[in-house]
């Protein structure tokens, strides 16, 4: 995952500075302030929004998976110091249930919210949250999110000629409880230069009894290999794996998958088998995984929650 401990501090002959989403946030509101360091010419400026949740699974003789939450979508910027003010305000949203956050840089402390868009006197730059992934129906998994948009100049007119505007990353569907059940399709590595992914729907508990299918993995793209999904419920008695949360690929800071969604329940399961896998949690800016389908009588699981939003300024 995203390792932020060892980032560069202030100090040297570099200025990082990590702000990292909080908890509650009303779009609008400023969460925290930068002020430009001393002695120093140029700044990269990063900016992520918020990951999506996953979705919920169904408990019952059958049932889909919930789909993958989506990543937040993602700014950089390259830009001489001498072009940014002596303050800027950052407002980025936090983990919770909250769908439709935009984060954002401004000059401006306050803002009024836009709900459809980043809100009214962002000047800098914004990045949308990622969507929380569907909620399954009886036997049909949840839907995946769909990819966050990305930014574009009109949102940050004082840094458009410097940006890079990346959409974010979709979750995948979740499994479907069919005859016997079907996993959801594997996401595909970025391409694009986007560091954050989206999470993975949930494996599904089939009509007939038998094993659950494993939750959503990721498909190869060198240099990285593909990622297995979770392990469904092999036998009546064996409970599906939850998901893992988000993991850097490789060794390597990016990029880093989002939370995988957990396995599916063996249908005509007892006992020690009765378990609901939970989603795992996404990173800061990656979505959360789906829950697996389980079978009736389960111990329900819970969703993989969006990881919050993320900005990263580094001076020198």
């Amino acid at each position: 995952m995203l390792d932020f401990g060892h980032l560069p501090t202030a100090g040297g002959t570099s200025d990082c500075q990590t702000f990292i989403g909080s908890n509650g946030l009303s779009q609008g509101l400023s969460s925290f302030t930068w002020v430009k360091p001393r002695g120093k010419f140029w700044a990269n400026i990063i900016l992520v929004g918020k990951g999506g949740n996953g979705g919920t699974g169904v408990i019952g003789a059958a049932g889909g998976g919930g789909g993958g939450g989506g990543s937040g979508a993602q700014t950089i910027i390259d830009i001489p110091l001498f072009l940014l003010p002596d303050v800027l305000y950052i407002s980025l949203a936090g983990v919770g249930t909250a769908t439709g956050l935009y984060s954002f840089i401004s000059t401006l402390p306050s803002l009024t919210a836009g709900g459809a868009s980043p809100g009214a006197g962002v000047n800098l730059t914004s990045a949308a949250s990622g969507a929380n992934g569907g909620n399954a129906a009886t036997t049909t998994g949840g839907a995946g999110a769909t990819a966050a948009t990305a930014a574009t100049a009109g949102s940050g007119p004082m840094t458009a000629a410097f940006a890079r505007f990346f959409a974010g990353g979709a979750g995948s569907t979740g499994g479907a409880g069919t005859t016997t059940g079907t996993s959801p399709t594997a996401l595909a590595m970025p391409t694009t230069g986007l560091l954050v992914m989206g999470g993975t729907g949930g494996g599904a508990c089939p009509t007939t009894a038998g094993a659950g299918t494993a939750g959503g993995g990721y498909s190869a793209n060198a240099p990285y290999a593909a990622v297995t999904g979770s392990a469904g419920g092999t036998t009546a008695t064996t409970a599906p794996n939850n998901g893992n949360p988000s993991t850097s690929l490789s060794g390597k800071q990016y990029p880093t998958l989002g939370g995988l969604g957990g396995g599916g329940g063996y249908s005509g399961a007892t006992g020690a088998g009765l378990v609901q896998a939970s989603g795992g949690d996404g990173a800061p800016g990656c979505g959360g995984g789906g829950m697996g389908g389980a079978f009736t009588g389960s111990t329900a699981g819970r969703i993989g929650m969006g990881g919050p939003a993320f900005c990263i300024i580094t001076c020198w």
